[in-house]
């Protein structure tokens, strides 16, 4: 898996014509974990799928990307994909993120599920999911 996630952040990066180097470090946790985060940081009480801390200097990328795997799981279940492909789903989710798009409103969700899914389905064998 960790070579897949490496895949679709280079990916990601590549896309949306990223000419900065730096450090994302991907975290994997549970829906106790997230929630805890949520609330601390978003002051909102209530597990997530992503949440992405951006720490970018002028010239480099600086970020945490933390995904709940317990949402995953559930979500795969709930779109009938695969647990794999909705953590690389929110991988590439937060990595937008993190290269300044936003999901406030219906607009721009669309927006970043439509790149998201796109740079799944060129580095993967995965179907575009119904979300």
């Amino acid at each position: 898996m960790s070579a897949r996630i490496k895949k679709a952040i280079l990916k990601t990066c590549s896309s949306e014509a990223v000419k900065k180097s730096g450090e994302i470090t991907i975290c994997l946790v549970n829906n106790r974990l997230i929630k805890e985060l949520n609330l601390n940081y978003l002051a909102q009480a209530r597990p997530t799928d992503v949440i992405a801390f951006d720490f970018a200097e002028k010239r480099r990328i600086l970020a945490d990307i933390v995904v709940s795997t317990d949402v995953a799981r559930v979500n795969a279940k709930r779109f009938k994909t695969s647990p794999s492909y909705e953590l690389l789903l929110y991988v590439v989710h937060g990595m937008l993120h993190v290269l300044g798009y936003d999901d406030a409103n219906k607009r721009k969700r669309k927006l970043m599920d439509d790149k998201a899914a796109a740079i799944l389905e060129k580095i993967c064998l995965y179907k575009k999911p119904t979300h």
